[in-house]
């Protein structure tokens, strides 16, 4: 009795979210603009190809990613143009288990200090909780890392990262997928996809 409750006061608030929203047995697959965990490779590029057709998003740069550019006056003061570039990790089944999602200001220049990454960080937390409510983030250390930012609500994972003084990256991950299975117990996997089959 006294290891269960040493184990439950020395698990971290991350761990603690990742029990919680795993025994809840909610599948949360909505990433972006329409697209899913789960998305082939030829729907991706079709709802990519959709949303270009409605001038919502235009190839990124170096045919790597998708941009979406939006001016945002939800969790800034002022009316505020952003850029997010974003692009899919596929798995073997070309199927989408990781969104890459890059932040920055379109203004940006190392002179201009509220368009820091670290200024950037605060308003994209904001604005993540802004697009997919949920649980607020928490720190997580994550395969022996430096610490992240992280969300998580249901088998939809968030991390955050500040990779320079320009970008914050957020990874949109199915924790359910082989790909991040070992951030969860098998047990805990298991029983999710039971309920959602």
């Amino acid at each position: 009795m006294l290891s269960i409750i040493l184990t439950a006061c020395f698990q971290s608030d991350y761990t603690r979210m990742v029990k919680s929203e795993l025994a809840k047995g909610v599948r949360q697959d909505s990433i972006l603009l329409g697209i899913k965990f789960g998305d082939t490779r030829d729907i991706f590029y079709g709802k990519c190809f959709d949303l270009n057709r409605a001038k919502l998003v235009t190839q990124g740069p170096g045919n790597r990613s998708v941009q979406y550019l939006f001016t945002d006056s939800v969790v800034h003061t002022q009316p505020t143009p952003m850029r997010l570039l974003f692009s899919p990790n596929f798995d073997q089944k070309e199927e989408i288990a990781q969104m890459n999602m890059e932040f920055t200001y379109p203004a940006w220049a190392p002179w201009n200090k509220q368009y820091q990454s670290d200024s950037l960080e605060v308003k994209v937390i904001e604005l993540m909780m802004q697009w997919y409510q949920g649980n607020e983030f928490v720190m997580a250390e994550l395969n022996d890392t430096t610490s992240l930012r992280a969300k998580v609500d249901g088998n939809r994972r968030l991390l955050i990262e500040k990779p320079d003084a320009q970008r914050v990256v957020v990874k949109v991950q199915n924790i359910l997928h082989p790909a991040f299975r070992h951030s969860i117990t098998a047990e805990a996997a298991e029983s999710l996809t039971d309920k959602n089959e």
